[in-house]
């Protein structure tokens, strides 16, 4: 009996949609509204003013004035400040330092030697005063998380670095097999 209710119901409701979908549609249009006539303008000359009427006087300021004229004293310039310069080769030597001492943390995960995985990662090292690392982000992804996660690990192994008074410093891992 369940049988005989399954299609019987699938029977009507294929007869229902047929019934909506060749059922003839009405045809009849509203009729249109006939376009409204183009307007047409045309500039008429204004009416001359009345000869009666007086000119109105000038005021005795203009409405703009000319500032700069009225030119008073500038403010007095904050003294500059003078930064001792720094030295680009101390620099130099304190980021070869740090990359040195990150090298000596960085290993190649076995995984990404497994599935033969290379890339570059740069890393961006957040320093306290003291040079202490307080924070490190990947800056550049290799394309791989494997990889990326390794450069962070040893970035964090690192602990002190003497960058040389530097808060941050931009240091590249790079996984090459031979």
């Amino acid at each position: 009996m369940s049988r005989l209710k399954l299609h019987f119901a699938l029977a009507l409701s294929a007869l229902t949609h047929a019934l909506f979908l060749l059922w003839p549609e009405r045809t009849a249009e509203a009729p249109r509204p006939e376009p409204a006539p183009l307007l047409q303008a045309r500039l008429q000359s204004a009416p001359a003013a009345p000869a009666s009427r007086a000119a109105e006087p000038e005021p005795a300021e203009p409405l703009l004035k000319d500032t700069r004229s009225e030119r008073t004293e500038p403010a007095p310039r904050p003294p500059a400040v003078v930064r001792a310069p720094r030295s680009t080769t101390a620099t130099a030597e304190a980021r070869e330092q740090a990359q040195q001492k990150l090298n000596r943390h960085v290993f190649y995960p076995p995984e990404a030697i497994e599935r033969e995985l290379e890339g570059e990662v740069t890393l961006r090292l957040l320093l306290d005063a003291s040079g202490r690392v307080i924070d490190a982000a990947v800056l550049a992804g290799s394309g791989h998380a494997i990889l990326d996660r390794a450069a962070l690990d040893a970035a964090r192994q690192i602990g002190r670095i003497d960058a040389g008074g530097a808060r941050e410093l931009l240091l590249p891992v790079v996984f090459r097999l031979d």
